[in-house]
């Protein structure tokens, strides 16, 4: 199918397990992936997770983005969700290999098909209501392709526009005007 959203979501049925990862195509995993996620599920008070993302590209490691995509996992809901934060609400993203259990992404109804962008916060907004919300103490690697694309400085200004955005309410299809396909 055609659109992130719905793709995962298409992975998610197709899937046959009890806990479901998000791993974009381009994203290097921890050889003990599994077994990290059992161990940050078996807590029940846990209810969604996601790596480190370190942005690499060919010879580079993208220390600015990453730092930042690290730090805006826990600024945006402080800021913008402050009454989620103090419940365990952290924001992740694709580049993080989310994970969560299957019935309760299911029964929150997955990742929304509507939206082009965003589509894994809202998810986490939604799925923070059985749970806190974590970001694990260990890395993936995903691609820097958009970064090297943009360039470090106007990457980190669209990733903290759209943001900034999102987090006053602006709609998914307005913000996705700012961040532009890149294959």
């Amino acid at each position: 199918p055609r659109g992130r959203a719905r793709q995962m979501n298409a992975g998610a049925t197709a899937a046959t397990g009890d806990y479901l990862c998000f791993v974009h195509a381009d994203t290097w995993v921890p050889d003990d992936l599994v077994t990290v996620i059992r161990a940050t599920l078996a807590d029940s008070r846990t209810a969604c997770g996601g790596f480190i993302s370190l942005m690499t590209g060919p010879g580079i490691t993208r220390w600015g983005t990453s730092l930042h995509n690290f730090l805006k996992t826990y600024y945006a809901p402080l800021l913008f969700k402050p009454h989620l934060f103090v419940q365990g609400l952290r924001l992740l993203f694709g580049d993080q290999a989310m994970f969560c259990r299957r019935e309760q992404f299911d029964l929150v109804g997955g990742f929304d098909p509507e939206l082009p962008i965003m589509e894994e916060a809202d998810l986490v907004l939604k799925l923070v209501r059985f749970g806190r919300i974590r970001q694990v103490n260990r890395i993936v690697q995903s691609s820097d392709r958009r970064v090297a694309k943009w360039g470090p400085l106007k990457a980190n200004l669209i990733y903290l526009w759209v943001g900034f955005l999102w987090g006053f309410g602006a709609s998914a299809t307005y913000l996705k005007k700012f961040y532009a396909d890149i294959r």
